[in-house]
């Protein structure tokens, strides 16, 4: 086996190729870190002239007495089941991160920990607890990472969206239904000069839940980076369209109660029919607001997602609270499911889900509306370190210190 750094061409050309690849190990990937200002590099194992394993390392952020840290974001590319192949990839990694003065790496494999089902619970299947052990056999150790390690995953596997659509929650499906049949609404797939409608949406949600969001330019580099695998959009609401969604309704509601008889076995019949109308009237009214308010195509909600390989990634979102009864994520989600169904992708990823074991957590109610939709949770194996140079062990001592100190909330 021999370590390498890899061109372009390359890399790609074996990452594409393997079980293991994902968005974030891509040149699209390093491109956009790199107009971020991080140092990347590609490399690899070769054997016999054929390349066994690869990656793309980053720089981040986070220096400690002039060392950096370096990623391997959803890395390595490599069977993990083949030990030497691990151990001398590893070994090879540190020697050349060594050269870059870096303090340590980061790898957090694109592999599930164990299988499991739609409610968390472990199930018979995948099983890589000893994947885990071998790297920490090898020096790593666990750690935290920003990276996701809990998805919420949607197998499609060459099923028509009519099939898939079954497999809903009812009350998913009603919420669908609705956007399409009563609100009318509209999907829109943003151009570039168009993303400041999206990081409007984005902020407002991140506000509100207090995180913290991307910059206007991280997406624009997104977009022009990953190009035709990435896509944002926004569904938004007809005001005039709805408004005579409503009207047309409400004459559909008069025409049945004057068709029907003045019997009693009907006034119950009618007293629903004409406290709909009544309500469509008010909603009529609210709407009209909205218009007055917003203009008549108003934004409800947004999302970015990936395409790339197998699978759709759903990656960032956001929605305006005022506007959650209209169910704009509802719609979103129908569209990009229904793509990836039509294009024959294998897997639609929800992605990152927290509070899976908390009900009382201010994110369950994301898992549970992603949970509406069928799949299964995805436990990803998980952020792992290792360090490469001397100043790495004060570096954890005083990570250690710090963590003792740390004041409990």
């Amino acid at each position: 086996m021999k370590f390498i750094e890899l061109n372009e061409e390359e890399f790609t050309s074996f990452v594409n190729t393997h079980k293991t690849k994902n968005f974030f190990q891509t040149v699209m990937m390093r491109n956009h870190l790199r107009k971020a200002g991080h140092e990347t590099y590609l490399v690899g194992v070769k054997k016999d002239k054929n390349i066994i394993a690869a990656a793309m390392l980053s720089s981040t952020n986070h220096n400690f007495m002039g060392k950096k840290t370096f990623e391997s974001l959803k890395g390595f590319i490599l069977d993990y089941e083949d030990k030497e192949l691990l151990k001398f990839m590893t070994k090879e990694v540190v020697r050349f991160l060594k050269s870059k003065k870096a303090l340590r790496l980061i790898i957090d494999p694109y592999i599930p920990h164990v299988s499991r089902d739609i409610d968390a619970n472990e199930i018979e299947g995948v099983d890589n607890r000893h994947i885990a052990s071998y790297l920490l056999n090898l020096g790593y150790q666990k750690t935290t990472s920003p990276q996701v390690k809990w998805c919420y995953c949607m197998d499609i596997n060459g099923l028509e969206k009519d099939e898939l659509f079954k497999t809903f929650r009812s009350s998913t499906r009603n919420n669908i239904n609705k956007t399409i049949n009563k609100f009318k609404l509209e999907v829109k797939t943003l151009a570039k000069e168009e993303l400041s409608i999206f990081k409007k949406i984005t902020s407002d949600t991140c506000d509100r839940r207090s995180f913290n969001d991307k910059s206007l330019s991280y997406y624009e580099s997104m977009y022009d980076e990953f190009k035709d695998n990435v896509t944002f959009k926004v569904v938004y609401l007809n005001c005039d369209t709805y408004i005579e969604t409503l009207k047309q309704e409400n004459v559909n509601l008069l025409e049945k109660i004057n068709e029907l008889s003045d019997g009693a076995s009907n006034k119950k019949k009618k007293e629903v029919m004409k406290k709909d109308i009544t309500n469509n009237e008010q909603k009529i009214i609210d709407t009209l607001k909205i218009k007055q308010e917003n203009g008549n195509l108003v934004p409800l909600s947004a999302a970015m997602f990936i395409l790339y390989g197998d699978e759709i990634v759903y990656l960032f979102s956001g929605s305006y609270a005022k506007f959650m009864s209209f169910c704009g994520q509802y719609r979103l989600q129908w569209e990009i499911i229904k793509y990836a169904a039509d294009n024959k992708y294998q897997r639609y990823n929800f992605y990152g889900i927290q509070d899976v074991f908390n009900k009382d957590g201010k994110d369950y109610g994301v898992y549970e509306f992603k949970k509406g939709f069928g799949g299964y949770v995805e436990e990803l194996l998980g952020p792992f370190e290792i360090g490469i140079s001397k100043e790495y062990k004060l570096y954890q001592g005083l990570k250690g210190v710090k963590r003792i100190i740390k004041p409990k909330k």
